[in-house]
């Protein structure tokens, strides 16, 4: 159906159709892709740009270009609908009072709003840590009569997530009232709220679906990781919606995006929040499953880390997301099939002399088109251009390496090409340098380029605690730890107990017998540690440890007093991740070399392009466990490719072969 257009599109269209005869002619074949645009009738045109345009388009799409079906380049407007803090519509104020009064069985909260504006929500402030309480809201205009929200609404602070804002419908408000029922917990002290005021009456952007999958989930100490693939690149997400089957769960959620700063890989928050399942005493369970985002990342892969602490990790199911509406608008005088060009890095932003008419086109009614699918542009031609380089490819092969002073040697799987992260387990953690200068890639004799990255991420094992009393000392609970190598890089120790109340002083050390035949005590943590049954206490406590291990033992001392001995359920190591991320086109005969102790750390060109490297995308690569053990690295033909050690076996049978028939050859007779 035709959309009515305003009296003021007639002198637009002129411009529109006059405009194009004095631009630059431009060479459709220097854009990579295309789509074709169906226009049914003449008018103004809406077409919403989807995630396959984004993908393959500039950031902020300046490389896009639209022709009519005459090829003319035909002007448009970007038409986009965000809620980003620069569009925000909203904004905080501190009220005029605020008042709390602790009653018999709940705590009562007097809010003066001091405004006319309509309130979208208030957001309680208090220092207590750890609390869950239902929240009952009301509206006054006089403080005689009271109407209420609804049911009530949860308000805690747990582990690190925490809800404090009542949101509710958009409405003026003199007096606020907010209930907090103490009926079965202690009374939480509020010290202020801050108002959300609505600024605008402009109606919030109708948000469109975003494809996107799980490619990885982790699970790391305390949080879980999830590696999502988006539909396409530089799409702004405005949220991310998580499918979780658990009845009942409080998690702090943060999306995060991979970065490189000085060749160092980081991550890069762009969004946090909390999910969370409540059940309220008296009221129905209330949820909230959403992560609000908007952001446009610069890749298709986004990390989503779910806070766990002590919890089990949740069950999750599928991830939804949404993103913010994007168009262009153009005016069409005839109808037929457009095209619209995308895919050219060299393209400069277009300079059309729309901005008097951009407020209207914008506010105007529009035929909204879809356009086709991408195609690739025939006879497709990049411009030729010195000012524009393309950084070089990550280099996929090194320099030759003798592995005869390398001990170590692990083969690795690979499932598909591309860029591969290797993460280290406890094995080559332990038996490599600290540093990590001795740990090389190989592959028929020549170095893997990689590199190294050490993310804010730790991976546990379960250690067993064998009691050791000491007959001296029949008041101190000891316990020997054996770990499975020597050296391995404990960060932390992590004790779980079933004794509900205690305070006890732990020791944590490993020993070491000095030239002069003496044993030594190595401290590597000392903390006390005191627990009470209340709630938001943990069972469990984790000791950092002050210096890096040396031997396979540790050992466990805390003295009881005239207390009966803790019992400890569980014992946890915590070693940092580190990973090797390189890229490689072949799937086979790849092996990880370490355990050398004069070796220098490897300095390849791939540092040129560490960017382009750590923040692609990746598949996972392991390290073979067929063995066992890693087993030590070959000496006898290090650094000689597969191909010549063929050759050279073949030289060697035939000589064998040509011996033997000498010698069964019959001699010459004696002349």
């Amino acid at each position: 159906m035709k959309d009515h257009l305003p009296s003021y599109f007639p002198r637009l269209g002129v411009l529109l159709v006059l405009f194009p005869l004095g631009m630059q002619a431009l060479e459709p074949t220097e854009w990579q892709f295309r789509q074709t645009i169906p226009v049914s009738g003449p008018g103004l045109i809406r077409v919403v740009v989807p995630p396959q345009t984004f993908d393959v388009a500039q950031p902020d799409l300046s490389d896009l270009r639209l022709l009519n079906s005459h090829g003319q380049e035909v002007p448009y407007v970007i038409s986009r609908e965000f809620s980003a803090p620069s569009h925000a519509s909203s904004r905080s104020i501190a009220p005029t009072s605020f008042r709390a009064t602790p009653l018999d069985d709940t705590t009562q909260l007097l809010i003066e709003t001091g405004t006319s504006e309509a309130i979208e929500s208030v957001n309680l402030e208090t220092p207590v840590p750890f609390f869950l309480k239902a929240a009952h809201v009301e509206f006054s205009s006089d403080q005689v009569h009271w109407e209420s929200l609804g049911p009530a609404m949860p308000a805690f602070r747990q582990f690190g997530a925490e809800q404090l804002s009542m949101v509710f419908p958009k409405r003026t408000a003199k007096y606020i009232r907010v209930t907090l029922d103490d009926f079965r917990s202690r009374k939480v002290t509020f010290t202020g709220a801050t108002l959300l005021v609505t600024t605008s009456q402009s109606q919030p952007p109708i948000l469109s679906p975003l494809g996107v999958k799980i490619l990885r989930r982790d699970e790391f100490v305390g949080e879980t990781v999830l590696t999502l693939e988006l539909e396409g690149r530089h799409v702004p997400v405005a949220s991310l919606s998580f499918d979780v089957q658990d009845p009942l769960f409080v998690r702090r959620v943060e999306a995060t995006i991979r970065e490189n700063r000085g060749a160092v890989s980081t991550e890069q928050v762009v969004a946090t929040g909390t999910i969370y399942r409540v059940a309220l005493e008296g009221t129905p369970a209330r949820s909230q499953m959403s992560l609000p985002v908007e952001f446009s990342p610069t890749s298709r892969e986004l990390l989503v880390h779910i806070q766990n602490g002590d919890s089990p990790p949740l069950k999750l199911g599928a991830v939804e997301a949404e993103q913010y509406p994007v168009s262009i608008l153009f005016n069409a005088e005839v109808a037929g099939d457009f095209v619209l060009l995308a895919g050219n890095p060299q393209a400069t932003p277009p300079r059309y002399d729309l901005s008097v008419f951009t407020g209207e086109m914008r506010a105007a009614n529009a035929s909204t088109v879809l356009p086709n699918p991408l195609e690739k542009t025939p006879s497709f031609r990049p411009r030729e251009s010195l000012a524009e380089t393309p950084l070089p490819d990550v280099p996929l092969s090194g320099a030759p390496l003798d592995t005869t002073s390398w001990t170590h040697r692990h083969s690795l799987v690979i499932a598909k090409p591309g860029v591969q992260e290797l993460e280290l387990n406890p094995e080559s953690l332990s038996l490599s340098r600290h540093d990590g200068a001795d740990l090389r890639v190989i592959r028929d004799g020549n170095q893997i380029p990689f590199e190294m990255e050490r993310p804010d991420l730790s991976r546990s094992i379960e250690l067993e605690a064998i009691p050791s009393p000491d007959p001296q000392r029949p008041s101190t609970s000891l316990w020997q730890i054996r770990l499975p190598e020597s050296g391995l890089p404990i960060q932390r120790l992590a004790l779980t107990t079933t004794t509900p109340l205690f305070q006890r002083h732990f020791r944590i050390y490993e020993k070491q017998t000095t030239t002069d035949g003496r044993i030594v005590q190595i401290p590597l943590a000392s903390e006390v540690w005191s627990r009470t049954p209340e709630p938001g206490v943990s069972d469990s406590r984790t000791f950092e440890f002050q210096q890096k291990m040396r031997s396979d033992t540790l050992w466990i001392e805390t003295d009881n007093g005239d207390n009966p001995p803790l019992a400890l359920t569980s014992i946890r190591a915590i070693y940092p991740v580190v990973r090797l991320i390189f890229k490689v086109q072949e799937t086979e005969g790849f092996s990880l070399v370490y355990g050398n102790p004069v070796a220098k750390a490897p300095q390849y060109d791939l540092s040129l392009v560490a960017s382009k490297l750590l923040t692609a995308s990746r598949s996972p690569a392991v390290i073979s466990q067929a063995n066992g053990k890693p087993k030590p690295a070959s000496k006898a033909f290090n650094g000689i490719p597969a191909g010549a050690l063929f050759w050279i076996a073949l030289a060697l049978v035939t000589i064998s072969l040509l011996i033997v028939t000498a010698k069964l050859l019959p001699k010459p007779p004696e002349p």
